[in-house]
């Protein structure tokens, strides 16, 4: 019987592709967990962001409970990418990318647009670094790669 086990995602076996497929999920991965952490951390800068006015404790509440579910929406997502790399499931880690672009990165984006008072387009594009390693990522993955024969 074989079992599942963790494997080298960086194994010199591996094609090009798929190591800088690995690298750019690691590099993604710290960006989206390390800005979990922000919202936990610093749970009222969302009163900031939109300009919210801490006129009340419900308020301030209200904003904790907004950083904890944004917090949890960014950090989920890197969380299945890793295993699905751990277990050397590239295909499907590629396609958690897609989906963590399209949920997080650009419902993101939208949101700030649409909710952020005198936003400027530097407050939507802010979310590009965060993307890139994503796309990157998912082309590794998602690349047909040719099979010898």
């Amino acid at each position: 019987m074989d079992t599942q086990s963790f494997k080298n995602p960086l194994d010199k076996n591996l094609s090009g592709y798929i190591r800088t497929g690995v690298w750019a999920s690691l590099v993604s991965a710290c960006m989206l967990i390390g800005i979990g952490l922000f919202w936990v951390i610093h749970p009222l800068s969302a009163e900031a962001s939109f300009s919210i006015v801490a006129d009340s404790d419900a308020a301030i509440r209200f904003a904790k409970i907004t950083a904890i579910f944004k917090a949890v929406g960014d950090v989920v997502p890197p969380i299945f990418v890793l295993l699905a790399i751990g277990f050397h499931q590239f295909r499907l880690a590629g396609l958690f990318h897609v989906v963590t672009l399209v949920l997080v990165i650009l419902v993101d984006m939208i949101t700030w647009a649409t909710y952020v008072p005198q936003v400027q387009p530097l407050d939507v594009l802010q979310h590009i670094p965060f993307a890139i390693p994503i796309i990157i990522a998912a082309y590794c993955f998602l690349k047909p790669i040719a099979k010898n024969s």
